[in-house]
């Protein structure tokens, strides 16, 4: 059996005094992912790598100009999330709170809670919009959420939605959006920053997440608390 540190691998969360034991799994149940730099570049998804489309289309291949070659391997190459250049867009629903900008922040007194009544008996679909700036590819995605008994409004299930191309980021038509990570994601009843590797990655210039089911309803209560009917979260980041 291999101890794996769950979440602080990917993300640098700044609250140090929470420490969590090491869980054990058997190496056949993990899977290798690699940590991403910023504006690193990657041939887009379905794609080879730009070695290969050089060697194959360039001046020692069918015989392009190396610069021709160049310039399409380059339209077929997208690059890493700039986490300075993402932006809270847009909500299904907000308590305002806060800004909903503030769902992008490390500051634990400040958060993003949909609306009153969104989530009866704790489970619905509420989102967060964000921008990455421009087509980026997204690998990981983290959530820090308060821990119950703290939490009982904190997001438990979620996933992904990604804008396809052609359409307006606040297209409402079903068909304007893809599911691009598995249904669902469930985070941990924990405080720190929780991060969850998107297999495959997500390529998008806008993407939604959609939280679908709350702590307090994840408890599988006979009869959910009345003021549970919303949902929230502290951070979000993307990498």
């Amino acid at each position: 059996r291999v101890a794996v540190a769950l979440h602080a691998s990917i993300f640098e969360d700044r609250d140090g005094q929470r420490k969590y034991p090491l869980v054990s799994f058997k190496p056949e149940n993990l899977r290798l992912v690699h940590h991403v730099s910023r504006n690193s570049c990657f041939p887009v998804l379905g794609t080879v790598p730009k070695k290969t489309i050089l060697r194959v289309l360039g001046e020692e291949g069918w015989g392009l100009p190396d610069n021709v070659a160049e310039h399409v391997a380059g339209n077929l190459c997208i690059h890493s999330i700039d986490p300075s250049a993402v932006s809270v867009t847009g909500c299904s629903s907000s308590r305002d709170d806060f800004p909903i900008s503030a769902a992008l922040n490390t500051n634990e007194n400040e958060w993003w809670i949909s609306g009153a009544g969104t989530l009866p008996g704790g489970v619905g679909s509420e989102y967060l919009q964000f921008s990455f700036g421009g087509w980026r590819r997204a690998s990981y995605v983290a959530l820090k959420i308060p821990p119950l008994p703290s939490g009982p409004l904190a997001v438990r299930d979620f996933h992904l939605l990604a804008l396809r191309p052609g359409h307006h980021q606040n297209a409402a038509e079903p068909e304007a959006w893809v599911t691009s990570s598995p249904v669902s994601l469930k985070t941990l009843d924990r405080g720190d920053l929780q991060e969850f590797a998107l297999v495959p990655p997500v390529e998008a210039e806008v993407v939604r997440l959609v939280c679908t089911r709350n702590a307090i309803a994840a408890l599988d209560r006979r009869a959910p608390l009345e003021f549970a009917d919303c949902i929230g979260l502290f951070q979000v980041a993307f990498a």
